[in-house]
Parts: C-alpha cells; structure tokens; sequence
C-alpha cells in the first residue's frame, strides 16, 4: 500500500528502469562512443511530481504528472527506425592523423527494433500506476466529500 503518489512515482520509476535495463542489456555498445558518454544501456525511467500544500498546514499532497523514458537518441532511433535520405557533409577525423573528408548524400534504411514498448509491457508499469492513483485519487475525492457533509450539517 503506497500513501502518496509520490512513493507511487518512485515505484514506477523502479518498476521501468529495471525493464527498460533487461532489454537493452543484450544490446552491443556504440562503436563511436567516447569515455564518459551516455550509453543505451544507461536508459532511466524520469517521473514528474508536483507537490501542493505544505507539512506546516497539514495540506501537502503529491500529484503525478508524468513518467518519461530518458536515454540518449541512438536508442529513440533504433527503436523507431529510420527511412530517408542522409544529407551530404564532411567529417573531420582526428586519430590516427587528422583528416577532412566529404562524403554524398545516401538512402539510410534502417528497421525499427521496438523495445521500448515491449519493455513498457514487461515492466506493467502501466496498470500499477492506474490502479495506485485510482486510489489514491479516490480515497481523496472520499475524504473531501466527508469533510464536506461535516462542514454543512454544523
């Protein structure tokens, strides 16, 4: 039993990261991936939470907003695919000598690999939160009506 929506959060939150962690954990690392750079392996699930009232009046009360998935766009690209044209350039590489180099415009066909939402579904993040916040939601709403039926037959 969670008494707030803000411990709701931080189980959902839990709850996605250790999905979203399972299927990506088979996937290779980026080959051009520098020391210290977000890997897709670090993907972390991120909940909103606005807090109203305060503790001194008694009135605090937490809200959840939103439960965002946050990793680097390497991972949004795989999961989602890409069809298109590949704009023109130069690159500059730096190792083992510095060189400049143009290359053309090019088809870039790549298939989507949904795992975001298979690790969503895996996770059932989704009817945990909607029955807690049902709740929770509820048990105010009823706390609320009692209050006041109280305040009118005083």
């Amino acid at each position: 039993m969670y008494n707030n929506e803000k411990e709701v959060a931080e189980k959902a939150e839990q709850m996605l990261e250790a999905s979203l962690r399972s299927k990506t954990s088979s996937f290779a690392d980026h080959v051009n991936r520098r020391e210290g750079q977000a890997s897709l392996k670090d993907a972390a699930a991120k909940s909103t939470v606005k807090k109203y009232g305060t503790v001194r009046g008694g009135s605090q009360k937490f809200y959840l907003r939103s439960l965002a998935i946050k990793m680097t766009k390497h991972g949004f690209i795989q999961n989602f695919g890409v069809d298109g044209v590949r704009d023109a350039g130069t690159r500059t590489r730096h190792r083992p000598q510095e060189t400049t180099y143009n290359f053309k415009s090019h088809v870039m066909k790549m298939q989507a690999r949904p795992f975001i939402d298979e690790a969503v579904e895996a996770s059932g993040v989704k009817d945990f939160v909607m029955s807690e916040i049902t709740r929770l939601r509820s048990e105010a709403i009823m706390v609320d009506i009692r209050r006041i039926i109280s305040n009118i037959s005083t």
